[in-house]
């Protein structure tokens, strides 16, 4: 729903002017055509680098006061690329398989800075039982390597997060670690824990996309809901993310306004946060997304328009436990658009897997971001147990 809000926004932003909709629509390859997606794309490769993420992230860590908690990591793979992450280290050795957080579409290690603190003094520092936190962008987002994008079919795209986590595993000597992804992260790591089980103690699964099947008719009652403007630009919605647009394609088209059209959408679904904190996420956000798109293209193999699997985790539970992955627990936020009965239909029809479903309150999908205290509580509960938090 969140990609398709993008795509909505921007829709209506554009809809007098046909020749840029109709160069969003036609992708990256063709908006690299003509002189007007030549100089937005311009622009935008001009204003963006590495370098700038780079600052952006440690800034937003800075807002939040975790800079100091966190030590960013560049780690070289097998496979000659490397992956980014931040790293919250245990003062006192443990034994505790680390924790490792994966971020969702679109987003990276710098959406978990207003958590560092809580998991700092929750989880790596905890007096029973500290354990190292990793929070690491997947291969193709944020600050890790963004090679092209050439998976063709499911198991391919697949391929390219889980063996690339994997590569990541084996760099850092990790035998096991507690696994906890977020949205599409929480896809893709329930797709590494099927592949490698021996390394997963424990899979987290934070509003997870991609678990149920599309409901029977839902696109004609989503049709029957819809305001006009909204209903008229669904084929555009739907045709455009069959052609691989991306929010990422959407931001780099939009050239000079593109910054300012993230940071509209940054400070209405986070806006609780301290005005630094919100500007720094807002350049980080955007320059995220803008920098050349690489694992965002992965969106249509995986997810069909309006988010729905193309394999849904639902179907695979009872195989993961076969695999010998039996401890999941899901964190919802409890007006997340990822709805938590989806997690309780799972529950219900594996009563062999034992399943948690937490709810965090006053919290949407990005539930680690609209309440940092309220999610940080709840994966620790779930990562450390009660009997050892209280």
């Amino acid at each position: 729903r969140e990609v398709v809000d993008w795509m909505l926004a921007l829709g209506s932003r554009l809809a007098g002017f046909r020749p840029a909709l109709s160069r969003v629509l036609l992708g990256d390859a063709v908006l690299t055509g003509g002189v007007a997606g030549y100089v937005s794309r311009s622009y935008t490769t001009a204003i963006t680098s590495e370098s700038k993420l780079l600052d952006a992230e440690k800034e937003v860590f800075r807002a939040n006061g975790a800079l100091s908690l966190v030590s960013l990591e560049d780690t070289r793979i097998a496979s000659g690329e490397s992956l980014h992450s931040a790293k919250i280290s245990a003062k006192i050795s443990s034994a505790a398989p680390p924790l490792v957080i994966t971020p969702g579409y679109a987003s990276g290690v710098g959406f978990f800075a207003r958590n560092v603190p809580h998991l700092h003094s929750e989880i790596a520092e905890h007096k029973q039982k500290p354990r190292e936190c990793h929070i690491v962008d997947w291969l193709g987002t944020g600050l890790s390597s963004r090679p092209r994008f050439s998976a063709r079919s499911l198991a391919e795209t697949e391929a390219f997060f889980v063996e690339s986590l994997e590569g990541w595993r084996a760099a850092q000597k990790i035998d096991k670690m507690v696994l906890c992804g977020h949205s599409l992260g929480g896809y893709l790591s329930f797709a590494y824990a099927e592949r490698y089980p021996s390394r997963v103690e424990h899979l987290v699964l934070l509003s997870p996309a991609g678990v149920p099947h599309e409901p029977e008719g839902f696109r004609s009652r989503l049709n029957a809901r819809l305001p006009w403007l909204a209903r008229a630009l669904l084929p555009v919605v739907t045709t455009a993310w069959s052609a691989g647009v991306t929010p990422g394609s959407v931001v780099r088209v939009m050239g000079p306004y593109g910054r300012g059209f993230v940071e509209s959408l940054v400070r209405r679904r986070f806006g609780e946060g301290e005005t630094r904190d919100l500007e720094a996420l807002a350049d980080y956000a955007y320059l995220n997304v803008a920098l050349e798109g690489s694992g965002e293209h992965a969106l249509s193999q995986i997810l069909r328009p309006f988010a729905w699997a193309h394999s849904p985790l639902c179907d695979r539970i009872e195989g993961l436990r076969q695999r010998g992955v039996t401890d999941i627990s899901f964190i919802y936020g409890d007006h997340d658009w990822m709805d938590h009965t989806h997690a309780l239909a799972v529950q219900k029809a594996n009563p062999s897997v034992p399943i948690e479903v937490k709810v965090v309150p006053r919290a949407g999908h990005q539930l680690q971001l609209q309440n940092p205290r309220g999610f940080s509580m709840a994966l620790a509960e779930a990562v450390q147990g009660r009997s050892v938090l209280y």
